[in-house]
């Protein structure tokens, strides 16, 4: 036989000269009864009114669930983002932690030596002005007079200045308002016996 002289073949290995093929009725790995079955029937007809009327529904659900997929992979790249953000920010704070408290140590010492040199600026001054007085009266007396006397007032003026700061401690007002309030409520109580 040729190639148009091969007869046709149908569904189940049967050609159309009544030759059953056993290798073909193998292939199918379903019986040949399953394909006529009302089942199948009703499946295949439910299909094609599916595809029929409502083809726009089974086009949606691959839509919806492409849709779902760009949300999922927008999800999970926000978290990741979000991730290496506090990661990073975490590392930054750090970084700043120790820059801040290196930077605090700094200060200490800085302010340490300033406060060293202001004591030193001002006995410099008192001996700047006890040199002077010493110049124009030419007493040793005198110069050491004004030494004594310019630090004295420098002192003073310190001691007054912590007085004046000694009245700002405390939380006065805080308190008055508290004995305030628990007087009305103490008369608020005695109002109602």
């Amino acid at each position: 036989m040729t190639g148009s002289d091969k007869p046709e073949k149908n569904r189940g290995g049967i050609d159309t000269n009544g030759n059953a093929n056993p290798d073909e009725y193998r292939e199918s790995p379903q019986p040949a009864a399953d394909h006529r079955s009302r089942d199948s029937y009703s499946e295949k007809g439910y299909a094609d009114d599916r595809s029929a009327g409502g083809g726009a529904e089974s086009d949606a659900e691959p839509e919806l669930k492409s849709e779902i997929d760009a949300l999922m992979q927008r999800a999970e790249a926000t978290m990741t983002l979000a991730t290496a953000w506090s990661e990073n920010f975490t590392r930054l704070v750090h970084l700043e932690f120790q820059r801040t408290l290196g930077a605090g140590k700094r200060i200490v010492v800085f302010a340490l030596l300033l406060f060293f040199f202001a004591i030193a600026l001002a006995i410099s001054l008192c001996a700047g002005l006890g040199l002077l007085g010493y110049y124009f009266t030419q007493s040793v007396y005198i110069g050491f007079g004004i030494f004594l006397v310019s630090q004295f007032l420098i002192a003073a003026g310190l001691l007054l200045s912590i007085n004046g700061l000694r009245k700002l401690l405390g939380f006065e007002e805080s308190k008055k308002q508290a004995r305030e309030a628990l007087n009305d409520v103490t008369a608020l109580f005695k109002q109602t016996d």
